[in-house]
């Protein structure tokens, strides 16, 4: 497996393209705010001869979801998340309002919602979806259990952990549908009790592990 990671947009989302041998690419976040990143990660895909098979959304708040539109529409792939927080769809306009962060054109609506025990997969990638919500109903991380040679190392179990969990910290949960207490209660139960050497790639941030994210709780 390949893991290229980005960061987007002012609000530095981290986005990821993880690439199998076979070509296909499911592509995390990819947040692209304007046409600089949409070139870096259109060209990314090009050079490595990249085929975008899912598009995937750990949540739908605005800086998350800036670059649906321009992968929607350049490789013909739906944007997949919670369906909890599909209403987030229809507040892009006063979000932006909110956090002055401009659109360059609306997410569509969701392709499918993946919910807590499905998996993502495609050839040498299986990815397990874990809902959490909190930082806002619907959000999702996904979990790679195995994913054997990542660039060419071995490497422990991947958790792509959006806004739930970020190194010596977590998600806000002030936000639009945001519950503290189950943010904390779902870490807690779902995250933390996943193998220490995991290491979380966050929605903003450096990465962690989970054995340096337990001694917080």
């Amino acid at each position: 497996m390949t893991l290229k990671p980005f960061i987007f947009n002012p609000f530095g989302v981290n986005g990821f393209i993880l690439g199998n041998d076979s070509g296909e690419a499911i592509l995390i976040d990819p947040s692209a705010s304007n046409a600089r990143e949409e070139a870096a990660l259109s060209d990314y895909l090009e050079k490595n001869g990249l085929s975008v098979k899912r598009l995937l959304n750990t949540h739908l708040h605005l800086d998350h979801v800036l670059g649906n539109a321009f992968i929607a529409g350049k490789y013909g792939v739906s944007p997949e998340a919670h369906k909890e927080d599909a209403f987030l769809l229809d507040l892009q306009e006063e979000q932006s309002q909110m956090f002055g962060l401009p659109m360059r054109a609306a997410s569509p609506a969701l392709g499918n919602y993946l919910a807590e025990g499905d998996t993502v997969e495609i050839p040498g990638i299986k990815l397990q979806v874990i809902h959490v919500a909190g930082h806002s109903p619907g959000g999702l991380a996904f979990y790679c259990e195995a994913p054997g040679d990542v660039n060419g190392q071995k490497a422990p179990p991947l958790l792509f952990a959006g806004d739930i969990l970020f190194a010596g910290s977590r998600g806000r949960s002030d936000l639009f549908g945001g519950d503290e207490d189950a943010l904390v209660s779902g870490i807690k139960s779902k995250l933390l009790t996943l193998p220490g050497e995991t290491i979380v790639f966050p929605g903003h941030g450096p990465t962690t592990t989970i054995a340096d994210e337990r001694r917080w709780y």
